[in-house]
Parts: C-alpha cells; structure tokens; sequence
C-alpha cells in the first residue's frame, strides 16, 4: 500500500495519553444549555414518576457492577493491526460520548441544587452512572497502552448550546438507543462466544439497565412538559432528531465495519436490527 493512504497511527499528547480525535460533525460532541430555563421548568404535573424514578437512581443497583475481574488479567497483543486500531476507536468514542453526558449532567445538578431538587439530584446521579462508564471504558484503552486525559477533553473540547428542550429530544433518544446497541452487543455474543474477542463486552447487561432508566427519566422530564412532545413543531423536531441521531449512527457504524465484523456481526444489519426497533412510547419501559 502507497504509504499515503495508510491510516495514521495513534498520535500522544504525552506517552501513553491519546490526542483526542479531531471534531468532526460525526465525532461525539459536549454540551450546554440554558441552565435558568431548566431550574424554571414546572414539573409538578409528573413528579410522582419522577420521584420514582429518582428512587431507582438512589438505589444504585449497579454500584458494585463496573469492576475488573481477571478475565482482563492478560496481554491483548492478538487484537492488533486495524482490528486494534478499531477497537481503540471503538472506546475511544464511547468513553468520550459517555463523559459527555457526565460533565453535562453534573453541571444541571450543581446548578439546579437549590432551584429544583428533584431534577438536581437525579441529573447528580445520573452523572454518577456516566462517570462509572467513561472510567472503565478509559481504564479498558489502559489494556493498549492509550488513555484519554479526561481534564484536558474538558478544557479543549468545544461545547455545543441546546436549548433545554433540545437536550431533551437528543439524550432521550441517545440512552434509549443506547439500551439497544449495549444490549444487542451481549446477546449476540451470549449466543456466540467465540467472537468475544474481549471481556468488556460482559459488562452490557448491566450496563444497559442504566441506560434505559436514564431514557425513562427523560421521558418523565417530558411528559411534565407536554408542550414540547405534543404540538405539531415539536413532533417534527422529534422527527428531525430520530432522523439525525439515527443517520450519524449509521455512517459511523458503516465507516467501522471492520470493529463490527470482528464480533461477528454485520454493521449494516446491526444497525439496521436497531433502528427497526419499536420506539415505545415515551414513559414505557424498554426492559
């Protein structure tokens, strides 16, 4: 191969730390938004569910799930060569969109603490199920001698506005996707074991579950504001956002689908099995 068309190496900040990949409309993006407008928000008609659901997060049912057993006690010199540098990529992006959501999140929590408790302590601890995922995915590129400088992403990185409701429609639709992809992951593998070609992939299960309750939070937060899911412009903003989260998915998946075949599965059915996936309506439960 002509050594212009080979794909660069990993580029390094500093030994061992990867440079975070270069922002593209495809990359995961960090967010803000009108943090006055959030601590207004009425949600006296839904809080019961919220309340509910805040039990759940209180709960923590997967605080003792996100730790490393020997099945990572090995060298992973065999996944090499563009299999590595997928697979790399593939925690790369997830750890980054994983801590996106925790640096938002616990900024609604810290500025919402003494304007709307309730809203504040769920986004605090959903920032709290975020941080696990982003750690464990940083600590699994450990195992190729790459990391993310968690800090450093928070200073460089450019943060995108949405108004609140917005953020709404995209993290709904994230961690309920989100629940999909985790879960289709870990069952295709359960049924073929000899394409886990590392144990991370174990951890879907659970990992899903947080996934889910975050999209049902979501999904409360929205049906105490029934003026951004019922009218005619928000139906066509959801229209937009399924249109828009669902073909970045897919071109990301389709450009990767080498990280996918090495699990045995075809990026495009994968993706395909995922869109076609019944969205249920908001409040239902995915499990």
């Amino acid at each position: 191969m002509v050594d212009s068309l080979k794909k660069p190496e990993f580029q390094e900040i500093r030994p061992g730390v990867k440079a975070p990949a270069k922002d593209t409309i495809l990359t995961p993006r960090f967010y803000t938004t009108d943090f006055d407008e959030m601590a207004t928000m009425d949600i006296s008609i839904n809080e019961d569910e919220l309340q509910a659901i805040l039990e759940e997060f209180r709960a923590d049912y997967n605080r003792h799930h996100f730790v490393r057993d020997e099945s990572f006690e090995q060298s992973w010199a065999h996944i090499d060569g563009e299999t590595r540098r997928l697979f790399v990529e593939f925690l790369e992006r997830s750890c980054t969109a994983e801590f996106s959501g925790f640096l938002l999140y616990k900024e609604l929590g810290r500025r919402l603490k003494d304007r709307s408790p309730v809203l504040a302590e769920c986004f605090t601890l959903m920032s709290r199920d975020e941080a696990r995922h982003a750690g464990f995915l940083n600590k699994a590129m450990s195992d190729f001698n790459l990391q993310l400088d968690l800090g450093f992403l928070t200073k460089s990185k450019k943060y995108t506005f949405f108004k609140p409701k917005f953020i709404f429609y995209a993290t709904y639709l994230s961690e309920k996707i989100g629940y999909w992809r985790y879960i289709t992951i870990y069952r295709h593998l359960e049924s073929h074991p000899e394409n886990e070609v590392y144990p991370i992939f174990r951890f879907f299960e659970n990992w899903c579950q947080d996934e889910n309750r975050h999209g049902d939070f979501f999904s409360a937060l929205m049906k105490a504001q029934p003026e951004i899911i019922n009218d005619w412009k928000a139906k066509l903003w959801c229209r937009f956002f399924l249109l828009s989260v669902f073909a970045t998915m897919y071109l990301n998946d389709l450009q990767r689908s080498g990280f996918y075949a090495s699990l045995g599965l075809d990026a495009r059915e994968y993706d395909i099995h995922v869109i076609e996936k019944p969205m249920k309506p908001l409040g239902e439960s995915s499990r």
